[in-house]
């Protein structure tokens, strides 16, 4: 786990992060983690990717790893866990495979929202769950 930034602001305009040194794949599962207050208030609707505020207002959060090489990668809305969670859907149902290539560096994370967002700290977390 790697923290990217102490705090977001996010709003309909993409905000870049650009991690130092560059975020590489090293592990099966890579996630973005977003801190919030009142986490537990939040839920997650899978149907639509979007995540409800403790309001009760529905939220869409975008969130792309731009890789060094030019690549670029969505991540979808997968949970609330460590904070609002992205990921990217495994492409190989094999248990063993990993969400993104292993030793792929990402130079930059752009995220932006729907709706305007204060969020606290964005976590680089990358895993290997057996």
């Amino acid at each position: 786990m790697r923290q990217i930034a102490d705090s977001i602001q996010l709003g309909k305009e993409w905000t870049e992060l650009q991690p130092t040194p560059p975020l590489v794949v090293s592990e099966q599962v890579q996630s973005i983690a977003i801190a919030m207050p009142n986490l537990p208030d939040w839920e997650i609707r899978p149907e639509s990717a979007s995540f409800v505020m403790p309001g009760g207002t529905p939220i869409k959060i975008e969130v792309e790893l731009l890789a060094a090489d030019g690549a670029r990668f969505i991540l979808d809305s997968v949970g609330l866990g460590q904070g609002l969670l992205f990921s990217r859907r495994p492409q190989d149902p094999s248990p063993s495979a990993s969400r993104l290539p292993s030793g792929m560096a990402f130079t930059s994370v752009r995220l932006r929202s729907d709706q305007p967002l204060q969020g606290g700290r964005v976590m680089w977390i990358c895993i290997t769950n057996y």
